[in-house]
């Protein structure tokens, strides 16, 4: 089943009659890169040929690393906050400090907060909704004069393409998941709004993503919003940031002077789907090697406090894993110790060992706490399991 990632307060009774297995996942979804010449989305021979030639001597510009573009992108997507505990994403598209996000984030209100990388929370008001569009506009006063991320205005996405999808997922801000693109034109139908032309994306995105931007890894770009995804499965849905742009600008050129209502999604049920502490912390540590099994180190790193890598260079916590072909935690523990949960994992790792596939047991600690309001793996400690302690685990 499709559902919209709404706030990350679990929106559920609208869609019982037609929509009773969907889920309501938060505002809100991976880094972003920036180059200074922007490559068309769409590229043919005849456009190729059409280019007129780089002019002699002029240095082609060279893409920043991975880290760079999401160290930089981060700090142009905030967190979504309303009065009824409803959380979503959105991101800064222009020098007025205006954000996009899904008008599911903001439908019936007219005033938000917005919460920065940095932790600096701000009020914004909404100046823009759509009745039949996912997509609205909140104007941040704190945020003006800010350069913004940068929109591909023209042009869309193609299949394989990877993407990164930013937001605050189960209300964890600053998180990135890598992903590409799985399927285009995609049509959707959730009440009461209609989506087309969307893009599928393999990009993990949880409850909180709602809003956030999905953007092209190789140039930086904002491709689309993440709105939607399927049932349990990590496959999402993000609107086409093209096809909404001269909507989005006329609502900044000339702010609505009252907003839509919507009646169908003023009785919802709200529940807290960022959960307790020790679901967050569990969390984490299987984000984590969810990021290890795809290959996505930097995600992973992320996820690790600055202490732990102030210890451990990227390049030195990849390389960790060079012997690793895949992980599969077997059993989470989670135990509240003051400030801090400490998560005991239970792993199947499949490793090459002098050339032979060999499968291993291990028993991994981590503590995990809040670091700058975000939730961050501390440390860990490992050891192999004998044979006996394996059939006692």
């Amino acid at each position: 089943m499709v559902s919209r990632i709404g706030g990350c307060m679990m929106k559920r009774s609208w869609i019982i009659s037609i929509l009773a297995s969907l889920l309501i996942l938060g505002g809100g979804i991976a880094g972003v890169f920036y180059i200074m010449d922007v490559v068309p989305g769409q590229m043919s021979v005849s456009a190729v040929l059409d280019q007129p030639p780089v002019e002699e001597g002029k240095k082609s510009e060279v893409p920043k690393d991975t880290q760079e573009i999401i160290f930089e992108s981060q700090k142009l997507v905030v967190q979504i906050e309303l009065e009824d505990g409803t959380i979503g994403s959105g991101f800064l598209y222009n020098d007025k400090g205006d954000v996009i996000t899904n008008a599911h984030v903001v439908a019936n209100t007219e005033t938000v907060n917005v919460v920065t990388a940095d932790s600096k929370k701000m009020p914004g008001d909404v100046i823009g909704v759509s009745r039949d569009t996912d997509v609205g506009v909140v104007r941040v006063p704190g945020l003006e004069g800010k350069d913004p991320l940068p929109i591909r205005s023209e042009g869309g996405a193609e299949l394989l393409d990877e993407v990164l999808a930013l937001g605050s997922p189960l209300g964890l801000q600053n998180t990135v998941t890598r992903g590409e693109i799985s399927g285009v034109d995609r049509t959707l139908d959730i009440e009461p709004f209609h989506y087309e032309n969307m893009y599928q994306i393999s990009a993990p995105i949880s409850p909180g993503n709602s809003g956030g931007p999905l953007l092209d890894r190789e140039t930086g770009e904002v491709i689309g919003i993440n709105s939607a995804k399927l049932n349990e499965e990590t496959i999402g849905f993000s609107i086409p940031i093209a096809d909404v742009l001269p909507m989005v600008e006329r609502w900044s050129d000339s702010p609505m002077k009252s907003l839509p209502e919507f009646p169908e999604l003023n009785d919802q049920v709200y529940s807290p789907v960022t959960g307790t502490d020790a679901e967050q912390a569990t969390y984490m540590v299987q984000y984590f090697y969810d990021s290890i099994n795809q290959g996505d180190f930097v995600t992973a790193y992320s996820l690790i406090s600055s202490s732990w890598q102030e210890d451990i260079s990227f390049e030195d916590f990849r390389s960790g894993y060079n012997n690793t072909l895949s992980v599969k935690v077997d059993n989470l523990v989670a135990d509240p110790q003051g400030g801090k949960v400490v998560v005991t994992a239970f792993l199947t790792a499949e490793e090459t060992v002098d050339g032979e596939v060999q499968m291993k047991k291990y028993k991994v600690v981590y503590p995990v706490k809040k670091e700058n309001q975000s939730v961050k793996i501390m440390s860990g400690t490992g050891e192999e399991l004998s044979t006996e302690e394996q059939k006692e685990e």
